[in-house]
C-alpha cells in the first residue's frame, strides 16, 4: 500500500472515530433528518429529496452522524478514484471538514454527477441527476450541461420525469412553485457569507469559453460557487472533488488570515477559492488566445 493510500485511510479512520468522541453533525440532525422524517417546512431541500434522504431514518439517531460520516468519506474516495483526482488532497481542504462537522449531504450531490457524467447506462445517468438535483443552488447550471451534453437525452431524462411526476401528484402540481416562493429560507449563516451573488452571476460568462463537457462542468461548479444565493462554502467539495491542485489546500483555508479582526464572518472571503480555481481553469485557453492574437511568422 502506497504513502498517500495509507494516510487517507488514516484521516477517514480518524475523522470516523473523532464523531463518536466530539459535538457536531447540527445541520444533519437539525435539517435533514426532520426533513427525511417528512417535516417540509424543516429543511430546505426541494421536497423529493426527503426521499433520497429517507434512509437516514433507519439509523439511530445517536450513531447517525457517526455513519453518515463514514458515508460521506467514502462516497468522495470513490468519486475521486472515478475521476483521477487525488482523494487524500480533497479530504485535507476545509471544506472536507465543514462536510463532516456540520453533517451536510453534498456527498450524495457528487455521486449524482459522477453517475451522470461517467454512467454507461442513459437510466443511471438520470437518476444521477435525481440525486444532483437535491441542492439546485449547487448543482444546478451544471445539471443543464450535462443533459445538453447528452447523446440519449430523452433516455436519461427519463428517470427525473417520473421523479417529477410522482412528486406532483404527492404534494401537489404547485409545490416547486411552493418552495421556491417559501418563506423558510435558510438562516443568514457564516457558511453562506462567501457567495458574491448578484455580481458572481457573470462568471457563468466563462462557459462560453470551455467547450469539452468535463470542463464546462467544472465551470458551471466554480461559477455557482460564486454567482448564486444561499450557497454554503461547505458545497465547494462539489467542485474539488473535480479539480483540486495540490494548492487548494492551503488556499481553502486562506480566509483565516482575517480571523483576528472579522472572527467567524472572515469565511466571507472564502469565495477566493473558487475564483483562484476559475482563473486555473481558464488560464490555459486565455493562454492559448493571446499566443493565436499575438504571434506572428517571420519570414525568411
Amino acid at each position: 500500500m502506497s504513502l498517500k493510500k495509507a494516510v487517507t485511510i488514516e484521516i477517514v479512520v480518524i475523522l470516523s472515530i473523532a464523531t463518536f468522541l466530539l459535538p457536531g453533525g447540527d445541520d444533519l440532525y437539525h435539517f435533514y433528518l426532520p426533513f427525511a422524517h417528512g417535516c417540509l417546512d424543516c429543511g430546505f431541500a426541494p421536497y423529493h429529496a426527503s426521499w433520497m434522504l429517507y434512509p437516514m431514518t433507519f439509523i439511530q439517531p445517536r450513531l447517525l452522524w457517526p455513519v453518515w460520516t463514514l458515508v460521506t468519506l467514502l462516497s468522495l474516495l470513490w468519486a475521486s478514484h472515478r475521476l483521477n483526482t487525488n482523494a487524500l488532497l480533497l479530504l485535507l481542504t476545509f471544506p472536507a471538514i465543514g462536510q463532516v462537522w456540520l453533517g451536510q449531504v453534498d456527498a450524495l450531490l457528487v455521486i449524482g454527477l459522477v453517475l451522470a457524467l461517467l454512467s454507461p447506462n442513459p437510466y443511471v445517468r438520470g437518476t444521477g441527476l435525481v440525486l444532483a438535483s437535491i441542492k439546485p443552488q449547487v448543482t444546478g447550471v451544471a445539471i443543464l450541461v450535462i443533459w445538453r451534453h447528452e447523446l440519449e437525452r430523452w433516455k436519461t431524462l427519463l428517470v427525473p420525469l417520473v421523479v417529477l411526476l410522482i412528486s406532483l401528484l404527492v404534494w401537489g402540481w404547485n409545490w416547486p412553485l411552493r418552495w421556491l416562493f417559501a418563506r423558510n429560507e435558510p438562516p443568514l449563516h457564516v457558511w453562506r457569507l462567501a457567495t458574491l451573488f448578484p455580481y458572481g452571476l457573470l462568471t457563468f460568462l466563462a462557459l462560453f469559453w470551455l467547450k469539452d463537457k468535463p470542463r464546462q462542468v467544472q465551470g458551471a461548479l466554480l461559477a455557482s460557487s460564486l454567482g448564486m444565493p444561499f450557497y454554503g462554502t461547505y458545497s465547494y467539495i462539489v467542485f474539488l472533488v473535480f479539480l483540486a491542485p495540490w494548492w487548494a489546500v492551503p488556499v481553502s483555508y486562506l480566509w483565516f488570515i482575517g480571523y483576528p479582526w472579522y472572527g467567524n464572518e472572515a469565511m466571507r472571503f472564502a469565495w477566493i477559492l473558487p475564483m483562484s480555481l476559475s482563473v486555473y481553469l481558464l488560464w490555459p485557453l486565455l493562454l492559448e488566445k493571446y499566443k493565436a492574437t499575438f504571434s506572428f511568422q517571420v519570414e525568411p
